[in-house]
């Protein structure tokens, strides 16, 4: 079956991002249904992985990614046994937070040609569009494929409670809006996922 790897990029504790990652596994059962794909949950946080400082790019190390640190070793594996990506990025000083590009740092060839769509949020007006945008180069290096229809999520702090529902002040017609922003966008990744599986 095809899997999508969804990936909470943020460290923080707590973190806002946290909020919609929970929201996504609260939904994991329908959203799996809607899209016949099984979502697997990462949190960068979870691997513990130092600045990496290994001695050759991961493109040009012998015996990689078994010559890493056992928790790299399996932010690697992990992040390689999915067949498409769905990135949850906050956005640091207009660009990608440090831990998250550190981690994909530690990615190499095994992740070429698996598709990546970003959901980029912040507590600001713009929704984190600098980060999505900052991806783009990082995505290419790596030979991921970046796929349309990213989603920005502005004022995030607003959307979800710190539980990761949808927050109850908001009007019906917005929750209803944001339900359906996330399953399309859930939709999207496993669509392009399925057909970039099918054509390996």
């Amino acid at each position: 079956m095809t899997t999508v790897n969804v990936i909470l990029g943020s460290v923080r504790e707590p973190s806002m991002g946290a909020r919609l990652f929970q929201y996504l596994q609260k939904h994991q059962s329908e959203l799996e249904q809607t899209t016949h794909v099984s979502l697997q949950f990462l949190k960068v946080s979870d691997y513990q992985l130092p600045a990496y400082a290994e001695p050759l790019p991961p493109m040009g190390t012998p015996d990689y990614p078994e010559n890493l640190a056992p928790n790299a070793n399996r932010w690697v594996t992990d992040v390689m046994n999915g067949d498409g990506i769905l990135l949850l990025t906050p956005e640091y000083d207009y660009s990608v937070p440090g831990a998250l590009k550190n981690a994909f740092d530690y990615l190499g060839t095994g992740v070429s040609d698996t598709p990546i769509q970003t959901i980029s949020y912040s507590m600001g007006s713009f929704g984190g569009i600098l980060a999505a945008m900052a991806w783009l180069p990082i995505f290419q290096v790596l030979s991921l494929v970046s796929v349309p229809r990213n989603l920005n999520l502005r004022f995030i702090q607003n959307i979800f409670t710190e539980t990761g529902d949808l927050n109850p002040d908001l009007a019906t017609s917005e929750q209803q809006y944001y339900a359906d922003k996330l399953t399309a966008t859930v939709q999207n990744i496993a669509h392009y996922a399925k057909r970039l599986q099918a054509d390996a």
